[in-house]
């Protein structure tokens, strides 16, 4: 739905990477819990459906089952972190952890949800060459294709793109406090050992109780760059979704 061309392959490009990230974290990070592999995969899949809903063929992808699919997503979020939480930290904070998490998520199943109910809405109007219900069908030289035309779309819309701002700030400063105080050294040992209290200390995971339900872990080896590539990963998401949501207003 992206109609500026050069946001279009920023877009891309940037979901692309996220996906590829998260795939590759699923597949390598064998020493973690099920859970935390499985969020990572979860987390490729929204790059994957965000990465598509940039492109105007995008748009043809069945909008029910993905919807179904991110709302279940969400609420395993929240279910994981109160039945199998990564640490021995309280529920209540793996819970906290896992909100962004899940609202993330969700906010992926309002924006499919709108999109569907607006195309299929339109779907007699024989294309593009008019307004849909609850769309507006952009000028020429717009930004977007397509944009909310309700009222309170358009304020939902808003509202989550601010909240996803307020996660991408808030995500990309731990991660860059996360790989800053990560020790430079080559010696993987050494680095993985020292690493973890950093990340730790920093709260690049959730707390000290180790992995969040996004798979975050500041105890293993290795734990404070992938710490910091993770934290880094979700706040571009969560930027790159904010940038979708204000396009669509």
């Amino acid at each position: 739905m992206i109609a500026a061309t050069g946001l279009r392959w920023i877009l891309t490009l940037l979901f692309c990477a996220l996906a590829a990230h998260g795939l590759w974290r699923a597949l390598t990070a064998r020493s973690h819990p099920w859970t935390a592999r499985l969020a990572h995969a979860l987390h490729a899949v929204m790059a994957l459906a965000m990465f598509a809903m940039a492109w105007s063929w995008g748009m043809d992808l069945p909008g029910t089952p993905q919807v179904v699919f991110f709302s279940v997503a969400a609420a395993w979020f929240l279910l994981v972190a109160l039945a199998v939480p990564n640490g021995p930290g309280p529920r209540a904070r793996a819970l906290v952890d896992a909100l962004p998490h899940a609202v993330m998520t969700g906010a992926m199943a309002w924006m499919v949800a709108a999109m569907s109910s607006a195309m299929s809405m339109g779907a007699t109007g024989g294309g593009h060459a008019h307004d849909m219900p609850g769309m507006d069908m952009s000028a020429p030289g717009a930004t977007a294709t397509m944009t909310l035309d309700d009222t309170a779309d358009r304020w939902s819309a808003v509202l989550l793109a601010l909240v996803l701002l307020a996660f991408a700030l808030w995500w990309l400063a731990k991660g860059f406090d996360t790989g800053r105080l990560a020790p430079r050294t080559t010696n993987g040992a050494a680095s993985s050992s020292a690493g973890a209290g950093s990340a730790a200390s920093n709260g690049a995971g959730p707390g000290s109780a180790g992995a969040d339900s996004a798979g975050t872990d500041s105890t293993r080896p290795g734990s404070a760059v992938h710490a910091a590539w993770d934290l880094g990963c979700h706040g571009l998401m969560a930027l790159g979704m904010a940038v979708m949501f204000i396009v669509m207003v």
